[in-house]
């Protein structure tokens, strides 16, 4: 009889957005395609001062219980603000207690579940994902490279640029893996006009996605006289006067909505009915509204960055994807003209059909058993480390003075 194939995630206890809801995804399709799956975490007994309002991973997966074996402590404030080595030694105790022998970890992006791994990857091989081109990954693979079993990238440009700034990895251990989602129903919706409807979802205050481009690209579609709409959901009421009064400038602030916040399922119906989204970033990781838009039939104009660029001259590409080098507004104008020229149906079915190809949940998680078998059994030296009495003790009163500094602000 054939070992039932096993995995484990280790994340910290809340929702932060794009790494920590692809955690969630992955475990559910594992155990969705026959993978015994853990997932570990801490349950905060009262919520986080830092919590911000966000959903805990528990809650997530509360309705997969039957599926997905959830390894958990209870904790208090000591674990929110005590040292890194308390909560790196709790999540070490659970994998222990409770993962069994052998089982490939996955951790999640933050440095205390990165050294729990790490101080067990003798036991439990450490997969260490990449999730983005910056440093903050980067570090952690730098640290950690000995103790990593396999280190997966989003993107050609993550790995091209870990193996550059960590020379001393074995590249054998690196592979490149695009995050995967899980794919919505495929209900494209009628325009209900001939206008091209262009779609931008992201913060419009934050540099790094360039927002600000949107105002020249409006303004130049405006005076070629193409018919458009664009849609923006993200922007705050302060980002949204500010954008309309630069919009009225150039003539162009009528043919532009702002939805403001908007849940998963409103950004879906969003991408479901609009004809393009616009990526106008300086950088990303692997950006997942790209895979959204694209899963959704949406076609895709976005600057030449991480994870882009590696489906620029992919095959299913050239009737929903164009891409163009940052701040370069006439590629940007040229390349939303050529997709709003193909037709509606042959656009929509070769972006779902990228997305299938690319981007399921199942395609990723094939792809990491296949780096999982390839190098199976080797072996690698944990990065163990020690919490005495006297350090436990020296966090938890660290913990009680920050907990409460922030408590009486």
């Amino acid at each position: 009889m054939t070992e039932k194939k096993r995995i484990a995630f280790l994340c910290h206890p809340y929702h932060r957005g794009g790494v920590t809801r692809w955690m969630a995804d992955a475990a559910i399709t594992a155990a969705a395609t026959g993978y015994k799956v853990y997932f570990v975490t801490v349950n905060p007994l009262k919520e986080f001062l830092s919590a911000g309002g966000r959903a805990t991973m528990l809650s997530l997966l509360s309705s997969y219980g039957e599926t997905i074996s959830i390894i958990k402590a209870d904790v208090d404030y000591s674990f929110e603000f005590g040292s890194e080595a308390y909560r790196a030694n709790i999540y070490r105790g659970l994998i222990l207690r409770d993962v069994l022998l052998g089982t490939p970890i996955i951790a999640s992006d933050d440095m205390a579940a990165w050294r729990a791994a790490a101080a067990v990857a003798d036991k439990y091989p450490m997969i260490g994902v990449l999730h983005g081109d910056q440093d903050y990954y980067y570090s952690r693979a730098i640290v950690f490279h000995r103790q990593l079993s396999w280190c997966v990238c989003v993107s050609g440009r993550v790995k091209k640029n870990l193996l550059e700034k960590c020379k001393e990895i074995d590249n054998e251990k690196v592979h490149i893996i695009p995050c995967g989602i899980i794919l919505p129903e495929f209900v494209p919706e009628t325009k209900p006009n001939e206008l091209t409807r262009l779609v931008f979802v992201g913060r419009l205050t934050d540099y790094e996605k360039r927002a600000y481009d949107l105002v020249s690209i409006c303004e130049q579609l405006h005076l070629q006289g193409f018919p458009f709409q664009l849609h923006i959901a993200g922007n705050d009421e302060s980002s949204k006067v500010e954008f309309t009064e630069k919009l009225k400038e150039c003539g162009a602030d009528k043919q532009v909505i702002f939805h403001g916040w908007l849940s998963g399922a409103e950004v879906q119906h969003l991408l479901s009915s609009s004809d393009i989204l616009l990526l106008t970033s300086n950088s990303e990781g692997m950006p997942l509204v790209m895979m959204e838009a694209l899963a959704a039939g949406c076609g895709f104009v976005g600057t030449r960055v991480s994870g882009v660029e590696d489906f620029e001259n992919h095959t299913l590409a050239e009737d929903c994807v164009r891409v163009y080098s940052i701040g370069d507004m006439q590629a940007a104008i040229a390349g939303i003209r050529a997709i709003a020229a193909i037709p509606e149906t042959t656009r929509r079915v070769a972006a779902r059909k990228l997305a299938e190809s690319e981007f399921r949940m199942e395609v990723c998680l094939n792809k990491y058993a296949a780096a999982i078998g390839a190098s199976a059994g080797k072996k690698v030296e944990p990065k163990s480390f020690k919490l005495s009495f006297f350090s436990k003790l020296q966090s938890r009163l660290i913990a009680t003075a920050r907990y409460l500094k922030v408590r009486g602000k």
